[in-house]
């Protein structure tokens, strides 16, 4: 009869053990690798971020244009239909500016 060892070898077990602590610094070193990769893409878009948001605070606005008066329809005599939007009428009387020369020019009346 022969009689067998069962107890482990302990270079064996040393070996697994070394393995086993290459294997995890291994996984250290990618897991530092892709954290620092990512914190530098974080801080890439972080800056563009705030360039951008200096930019916005800084940026010219245009010219805030004052509100549009309500329009008041023009008042014609009563019973007429209201004028177009925009489209104003007066009555001028005889001798009024339309028919006063504008200074160093002459009226010119065609005969009707």
């Amino acid at each position: 009869m022969t009689a067998t060892n069962d107890a482990p070898d302990p270079l064996t077990t040393q070996g697994r053990w070394q393995h086993i602590e290459d294997r995890l610094t291994a996984i250290e070193r990618r897991i530092r690798e892709h954290s620092s990769a990512a914190i530098a893409t974080i801080d890439t878009c972080l800056a563009g971020l705030d360039a951008l948001r200096h930019d916005l605070a800084h940026w010219p606005r245009p010219p805030q244009a004052a509100p549009a008066p309500p329009a008041v329809p023009p008042q014609g005599p009563p019973g007429s239909p209201p004028a177009p939007a925009g489209h104003h009428h007066t009555p001028t009387a005889p001798g009024g500016p339309q028919d006063s020369p504008a200074q160093g020019q002459a009226i010119v009346r065609e005969p009707a």
